[in-house]
């Protein structure tokens, strides 16, 4: 009798056990499951597609002139300072040559400005602006700048377009102007030069090839100043009222382009479909998708 009762026990204890793990693995198997589907869906609309291209640049004069004194000696008198517009011919500093600036065996001669525009510092050969120039200043050689006249209508934006895009450009294309220090403005320019040779632009720990690219600027103005950053957008295509998805939920297998469409929580349709007009966020889409399919950024598979 008693072994009966143990056996009873036993079995009642294993059923229990059972059912326990039973629990445990379902409520495991809940918790595996992945509660953020939502991240992963993106919805499929209609609307209208606008291919753009959007790059930085730095502003800049197609026109400068470089100031050089008649020799070695000393800035003794300055007229004009950077910041500055001058005229043609007008006296921009006074120089007097020699060894010593107390020296009476040189007589101060002018030094004129070669055409109008703005006063700046001279630019180094690294790009790097020179030291400001100040009464007093030795002046080494003859070939030593002491001053840049900048033409401030002949501004233009520099552009280094990637070998990816550069045939997206067009000389003649207008393009939008946007500066980070002029806010709430919009400039219009075309595109005027299109260089026909790489370049190499080093990243640091890569090295890339690109083209220069030089935007005109319609109609500049005061508020503009050299080496300002500059934004270009060009608008190159559009269509109107297309299908289209997030780019991130299109898949490439070989030559065929598909999505997968969600039917009920992790269940999907692959669907095939032929991808048009791409920006850099959202793609036409042509087949059985419809607007409002809800289309997985992932393979469903792999969320399971």
């Amino acid at each position: 009798m008693k072994r009966m009762h143990r056996t009873a026990f036993w079995l009642m204890a294993l059923a229990l056990l059972s059912t326990i793990s039973f629990a445990g693995y379902t409520r495991y198997k809940k918790m595996m499951v992945r509660q953020d589907i939502a991240d992963f869906l993106r919805t499929a609309s209609r609307g209208d597609l606008k291919l753009a291209l959007q790059e930085s640049g730095e502003l800049a004069s197609r026109d400068t002139v470089d100031v050089f004194p008649p020799g070695k000696g000393f800035i003794v008198e300055l007229d004009k300072k950077e910041g500055q517009y001058v005229e043609k011919n007008e006296k921009i500093m006074m120089f007097k040559g020699g060894e010593r600036i107390d020296s009476t065996q040189y007589v101060p001669v002018p030094i004129v400005a070669s055409r109008a525009g703005l006063l700046t510092r001279c630019v180094s050969r690294y790009g790097q602006s020179d030291d400001e120039v100040r009464e007093g200043k030795r002046v080494d050689s003859a070939g030593t700048c002491v001053a840049r006249i900048v033409d401030m209508k002949t501004l233009a934006v520099n552009l280094k377009i990637s070998e990816m895009d550069i045939y997206k450009l067009k000389l003649g294309m207008p393009v939008s102007i946007t500066f980070t220090s002029i806010p709430g403005e919009k400039f219009t320019g075309k595109v005027d030069v299109v260089a026909p040779m790489a370049e190499s632009k080093n990243n640091g720990w890569s090295t890339t090839k690109v083209f220069r690219v030089v935007i005109n600027i319609d109609k500049p103005n005061q508020n503009m100043r050299v080496g300002m950053s500059a934004v270009v957008t060009a608008d190159m295509k559009s269509k109107k009222d297309v299908l289209k998805a997030p780019i991130e939920t299109l898949f490439q297998e070989g030559l065929s382009y598909y999505v997968y469409r969600q039917k009920d929580g992790y269940e999907a349709e692959k669907l095939q479909v032929y991808p048009g007009l791409r920006s850099e966020t959202e793609v036409e889409l042509v087949g059985p998708v419809k607007p409002g399919d809800k289309l997985f950024t992932v393979q469903p598979e792999t969320l399971k």
